[in-house]
């Protein structure tokens, strides 16, 4: 069981990573008059449709995890731990409650930082593209950090919570809720940014530019604005909960297979080492992120690249470590498979910008 600290060691380090990228972005030069006016104007309207947003969704969870607790006490009379009825209900209400509630900070925080680190970038835009690329890197690189940090933290703890060091059979299962609670935010942040932000897309083109005669992307046009908010609310606070939900949907996932080989080995490395893995992932990705910096003359992306490449290699050295070391004489077909898949994702990279940039022909 001593491989499993490494777990909340990396998700303290990741936040206090946060801490230091957004005191970073915070840090920088705002821009001109006209460029605060303007992110103030976006940053307002977005704070507003949060509150209000998550006020709804808020009150939404807690009578959900309610009525979960209510009906798993009255009809669950099946289980796979020895936990049933309403203690398995009040169990289940409360992961659903810690899920949304971690969902719905990752989401909040990175879309803050994501509308400051806007402005700050065009700011830095005035200086050359390097600067740009740094500053927008580390803004959205908080939200990215902050997502598998409390999804890592957040299954850790109720782990722990739930038993999981005495009878770490039992705990992945009763963990499951915050899965849900995450999906539940996940669902509305998504919904609500996207409809919004559509609706102020149509009609900043119906009313901007087709009556008013305005250009488009004019922040003379309130709608402009309005869309701006809905691009960082929808594209920032609802991916951040997406994605929280993801994660915590993947680790709950896996432990739960790791329990039918833990019951065939007594060896509970099987169920955290999923968590184990992401940890490692999640330190390289700290490492990449410092090995971002652009070259006169270079494309952006080779510079994102630079970093994707030092991620993904000490990724496989975290991987291969995890598996020597937890578990066991079939630890290299595991090896295997993993590195299979950071090698498809590079493969993905490549795809991507083969179609999507210049650089290459249809």
């Amino acid at each position: 069981m001593t491989w499993i600290w490494i777990v909340p060691i990396a998700g303290i380090l990741s936040i206090l990573f946060v801490v230091y990228l957004a005191r970073d972005v915070l840090s920088r030069d705002t821009g001109t008059p006209e460029m605060t006016r303007v992110g103030g104007t976006i940053h307002e309207g977005a704070v507003a449709f949060l509150r209000r947003q998550y006020q709804t969704i808020g009150l939404l969870a807690i009578i959900t995890a309610v009525i979960i607790a209510i009906l798993i006490g009255l009809f669950e009379r099946y289980s796979e731990t020895n936990i049933t009825g309403m203690a398995l209900g009040i169990r289940t209400g409360i992961a659903f409650l810690v899920g949304a509630t971690a969902s719905a900070i990752s989401g909040i925080i990175g879309m803050y930082v994501a509308v400051q680190s806007n402005q700050r970038t065009a700011s830095a835009a005035r200086d050359g593209v390097g600067p740009a690329l740094i500053v927008a890197l580390r803004g959205g690189a908080v939200s990215g950090f902050l997502v598998v940090s409390l999804s890592l933290l957040g299954v850790f703890l109720m782990f722990l919570l739930y038993g999981g060091l005495s009878h770490p059979q039992d705990a992945p299962f009763l963990i499951v809720g915050m899965g849900f609670g995450a999906s539940f935010v996940a669902l509305f942040a998504q919904l609500g940014g996207g409809i919004y932000t559509k609706a102020a897309d149509v009609g900043a083109d119906l009313v901007g530019k087709v009556e008013a005669g305005i250009p488009e992307d004019d922040p003379r046009n309130a709608a402009v604005v309005a869309d701006l908010v809905g691009d960082n609310v929808g594209d920032c606070a609802g991916r951040g909960a997406d994605l929280f939900e993801s994660t915590v949907a993947e680790n709950i996932g896996a432990m739960i297979l790791g329990v039918a080989l833990y019951l065939r080995t007594q060896d509970p490395a099987w169920i955290f080492f999923p968590l184990v893995v992401r940890s490692f992932g999640l330190i390289a990705c700290m490492v990449g992120i410092f090995t971002v910096n652009y070259r006169e003359g270079e494309q952006p992306m080779d510079a994102l690249n630079r970093g994707y490449y030092v991620s993904m290699l000490l990724s496989a050295v975290g991987l291969f470590i995890s598996t020597y070391f937890l578990l066991g004489q079939g630890w290299l077909w595991f090896f295997v498979a993993g590195l299979i898949g950071l090698l498809t994702s590079l493969a993905f990279v490549y795809i991507t910008m083969y179609y999507t940039e210049a650089r290459w022909r249809p």
